[in-house]
């Protein structure tokens, strides 16, 4: 990737494609446009924003979309009650952080949170992929391992177990 296309523009404002961009105005007046996402869910379009800021501001550019996970009953450690409660896992989101500084990846990248606050972030294409089949493989060793067992485990169970009402004279 070319460094210079990746920064912003600074033009007048009659040029500033509103429905396609971003643009942040100085107080002085400068304004510095970028590249806006349709898939993007906030503008960070601003006004009145001082000159020796706007480095700063560049940095915090931040694209995203999000993508819901899966709500599942589930124990925690955190939980006071002895019931399972709803918990959202495999959530994912799509970040881009175009003026990022280095190691920080300044393209679209993906980010996978297993649960809460745990996640692997990121992904580029071949890295989610990886991800998604390390998840199917879960999803079959489940399916077409696990449940046989426990199905082998429970009809045993239930043959030769004994409840403690019934063992009481």
């Amino acid at each position: 990737m070319n460094p210079a296309s990746a920064l912003p523009t600074t033009e007048p404002d009659a040029t500033a494609d509103s429905e396609r961009q971003w643009a942040i105005t100085t107080t002085t007046g400068e304004r510095t446009t970028g590249y806006l996402p349709p898939w993007a869910t906030e503008n960070p379009s601003e006004d009145d924003v001082p000159p020796q800021e706007m480095t700063a501001r560049l940095a915090g550019i931040r694209h995203v979309a999000e993508f819901p996970g899966q709500v599942l009953r589930a124990y925690s450690p955190g939980n006071t009650t002895d019931t399972p409660q709803g918990m959202e896992i495999l959530r994912a989101g799509i970040t881009c952080t175009p003026y990022a500084s280095a190691p920080e990846p300044a393209i679209p990248v993906a980010t996978v949170w297993i649960a809460d606050a745990h996640q692997i972030a990121d992904l580029d294409p071949t890295g989610l992929a990886e991800i998604i089949q390390s998840l199917r493989s879960v999803a079959d060793r489940l399916d077409h391992v696990v449940i046989p067992h426990l199905n082998d485990i429970r009809t045993a169970w239930t043959t030769h177990h004994t409840s403690r009402t019934e063992a009481r004279p």
